[in-house]
């Protein structure tokens, strides 16, 4: 029995080999045929969104396709931003810098608490601290800029 499975295939691979393409040539010949028989596809002047006739063929194209290889160039060098120097701040009052943000201990209705003990008011994610600097709170921090 397993001699014969094995051998089913193959005696199918030979018959397809050897009748099949001559078959397959006398089947493609009508079909090749019909597509000359149809007209050529051109739409209904009445309604763009149809054709005239149905079912229809291709139109032959005007010109044969050339190859045409593909030049693929390089991005040209872009050139090296220039550097501009940073102009020193004028002497005066020390500009506040941001402080590092804070863990917070508490908040209640008007505000929240850091962990020294400092106070935050306001609701929400924007506060203010006790000199009136603006405060963000992000999660359990809080930093005043």
């Amino acid at each position: 029995m397993k001699t014969m499975i094995r051998t089913i295939p193959v005696l199918a691979c030979a018959m397809l080999f050897a009748g099949g393409h001559a078959w397959a040539q006398e089947q493609a010949s009508p079909a090749e045929s019909l597509t000359e028989a149809l007209p050529v596809c051109r739409l209904d002047p009445r309604d763009s969104g149809k054709l005239a006739v149905e079912p229809c063929r291709p139109a032959p194209p005007a010109q044969p396709r050339r190859a045409v290889s593909q030049v693929i160039g390089r991005m040209p060098a872009q050139p090296a931003p220039s550097v501009v120097p940073m102009a020193s701040l004028p002497p005066g009052p020390a500009v506040p810098m941001p402080r590092t943000p804070q863990p917070i201990g508490s908040c209640d209705t008007g505000g929240c608490r850091d962990a020294a003990g400092a106070r935050y008011n306001g609701v929400g994610n924007a506060t203010l601290d006790a000199n009136g600097r603006i405060c963000h709170r992000n999660g359990a921090f809080i930093q005043c800029f």
